[in-house]
């Protein structure tokens, strides 16, 4: 992957290019090291960073090349009329930083001047901020009674798939995981003791440098529990093998006549048959309900902000950096949004 990225925005050549300028000889050991420098410029960020980066720059390149224009180094006035022609349809803001953000990092990586700098590209995702299509309304968030109510309907269910499930939904709720942690979540990241559960978030989007996390998760009272649902799922997966150890915890699932199992290849849930299959048993209590998969990080988020637990273990749990980004997944209940009016004593 670094490869076919260093090759689409022009990095080997340029690193290429400038060894050789260097001084450094073809065959030396120097010269030898560029594509291992190469690699480590794309590592300079995250991998999904990277991803999203490039896939903005491609499209940069796309458009300004039918125009008969070049792409790398770009020209600033060049990068402003493509913004105007994004927003000339109908993009979103995000879109359109993105973009920019695409552009910017491939210049900087191959050591060219920052055409997004210039005032017309600044003026331009400005203006996008007040102009742009607002985004679409935020997803509701998941509250614990829908989850209780959906475990006491799927109590005594031996499907594998219904109790693959309900673990990521309360995983999902109790540890504010996003969906690419708890898809990313293997049989060994999770630890059982006999009060609470241990995650081992290995990636996160806010860890950018993978130190990792741990996240504790309580054991509860209801058919809810985090700990029971674990242990339910993991024994019917069939996980007790220990060649299963270090496999994805949530897999895709086939079935054949009686047989319901995990794929044997390890290979991580895609996040279309997640999203799928999830809503398709969260509708059967919220029918009407404007529920995505972020509904579970946020659902338990906004309880446990409601229920005054302190800013510093939630941003912890939930791994936020900022309060801005924590604030972003919580919606404060009417009782406490009541309680600013009352204490001014009308």
């Amino acid at each position: 992957m670094t490869l076919f990225i260093s090759t689409g925005i022009a990095l080997n050549n340029t690193v290429k290019e400038a060894v050789h300028d260097s001084g450094i000889e073809v065959g030396s050991y120097m010269y030898e090291l560029y594509p291992k420098m190469c690699e480590l410029l794309i590592n300079s960020k995250s991998d999904n960073t990277v991803k999203s980066y490039f896939n903005s720059y491609k499209r940069w390149e796309r458009f300004i090349t039918l125009q008969g224009h070049k792409s790398l180094p770009a020209q600033p006035v060049h990068v402003a009329l493509y913004l105007t022609h994004l927003l000339n349809n109908n993009s979103t803001c995000h879109p359109i930083s993105n973009a920019v953000y695409g552009i910017k990092w491939a210049h900087e990586i191959n050591g060219l001047s920052d055409p997004t700098s210039n005032t017309f590209v600044t003026s331009i995702l400005e203006a996008s901020k007040r102009v742009a299509p607002k985004k679409t309304e935020k997803k509701d968030p998941i509250t614990p009674e829908t989850l209780i109510e959906l475990c006491d309907m799927f109590k005594n269910s031996l499907d594998l798939l219904v109790v693959r499930d309900l673990a990521m939904m309360i995983l999902s709720f109790s540890g504010f995981l996003r969906y690419d942690e708890v898809s990313s979540l293997r049989f060994c990241d999770v630890k059982v003791h006999e009060s609470h559960l241990i995650l081992c978030i290995e990636k996160s989007k806010t860890d950018q440098y993978r130190q990792s996390s741990e996240v504790l998760i309580s054991k509860g009272n209801s058919s809810a529990c985090p700990c029971t649902m674990f242990l339910r799922y993991t024994r019917l997966a069939g996980f007790s093998d220990s060649c299963q150890q270090n496999f994805y915890l949530f897999r895709p699932i086939y079935r054949s006549r009686n047989t319901c199992k995990l794929i044997t290849k390890d290979k991580k849930l895609s996040y279309t048959a997640a999203r799928e299959s999830i809503l398709k048993r969260i509708r059967t209590i919220c029918p009407d309900g404007n529920i995505g998969l972020h509904s579970f990080r946020s659902g338990g988020a906004t309880m446990a902000a409601n229920a005054d637990v302190s800013d510093r273990c939630l941003k912890k749990h939930g791994r936020w950096k900022s309060d801005s980004s924590k604030d972003g997944y919580i919606v404060d209940s009417t009782e406490k949004r009541l309680k600013i009016s009352k204490v001014l004593g009308l």
